[in-house]
């Protein structure tokens, strides 16, 4: 009897199965949340609903499987919106979403990710920075709040709904930071316009082809010995971290940095130096424009 013809059905019978499972799996949650959270203060809430997201997404990782959550990624890095630049790398437009779910992907590592960027791109007084790729701001806002207003930051992103996001953060934040949509493989600034240019958490969004593109437009945007600053996602080479976020990630966790280096020579870029952030999950790389001789 061939039974080809009952395969999609039992899929969806099976998938059907494990939402129903997850969805009274929630329910019991918030049940439990609700009594045991009665007399705690908000500091105790908190925490508790902080250990119970993490408790929620195991179990979607290890009853939905990987189809869930490749789903839910494939989404959150979609095509650009009909008003977006064009561009080849991927483009993130959940930005509503997109600081928290930072957040909890990396449970405490994003603080530590930034901090470390800024003092890397030890931005001087009167001195003129572009953040590549800028997201929600964080970085570029970060910077904006360490050196003052005697600083001109911009910040680029091929998103508009990350753009209308750092404009807002920025307004919250009390600093000046000017954010336009862009692409890194089309910078719409003059040569020599910068004295830093830097990127968080971006390079591995775009291809191998255009990664170079991208630095050679960074490299044209800076002024001879301007610098360069890229910090960028390292996965975890082994144990229980790797094999959790390669269940998440994919291949994003195949990320191979130590081909970044290469490419930033390709591009013309000197005094190349590279290593770990004040987080396991993220490295530096750092160079300078020559001055021409």
């Amino acid at each position: 009897m061939d039974l080809d013809h009952l395969q999609p059905a039992r899929r969806r019978l099976q998938l059907a199965g494990r939402h129903f499972f997850l969805l009274l799996v929630l329910v019991v949650i918030l049940f439990v949340l609700y009594w045991e959270t009665r007399n705690l203060s908000l500091t105790g809430v908190a925490a508790v609903l902080f250990v119970a997201a993490h408790v929620l997404a195991a179990l979607v990782v290890m009853v939905g499987g990987r189809s869930l959550v490749a789903r839910f990624f494939r989404k959150i890095h979609g095509g650009s919106a009909a008003t977006a630049p064009e561009t080849e790398g991927l483009t993130i437009r959940w930005a509503w979403f997109y600081d928290l779910f930072l957040r909890l992907l990396f449970a405490g590592h994003v603080p530590r990710i930034m901090r470390s960027a800024v003092r890397l791109a030890d931005l001087q007084p009167d001195e003129v920075a572009l953040d590549v790729g800028c997201g929600t701001g964080t970085l570029a806002i970060m910077v904006a709040q360490e050196t003052g207003r005697s600083t001109a930051l911009f910040g680029i992103d091929p998103a508009p709904e990350m753009i209308a996001r750092a404009r807002q953060k920025a307004d919250k934040a009390g600093v000046d930071v000017t954010f336009q949509t862009g692409v890194a493989e089309a910078l719409a600034f003059p040569d020599g316009r910068f004295d830093l240019v830097m990127n968080s958490l971006m390079m591995h969004h775009l291809p191998a082809a255009l990664q170079s593109r991208a630095l050679a437009e960074m490299y044209r945007v800076l002024r001879p010995g301007g610098r360069l600053l890229i910090v960028d996602f390292e996965p975890p080479k082994a144990g229980l971290q790797k094999r959790i976020l390669t269940w998440l990630l994919g291949e994003m966790t195949a990320i191979d940095n130590s081909k970044l280096l290469p490419r930033v020579a390709a591009a013309g870029f000197s005094d190349i130096r590279s290593g770990q952030t004040d987080s396991t999950l993220a490295i530096y790389l750092t160079a300078i424009k020559p001055v021409s001789s």
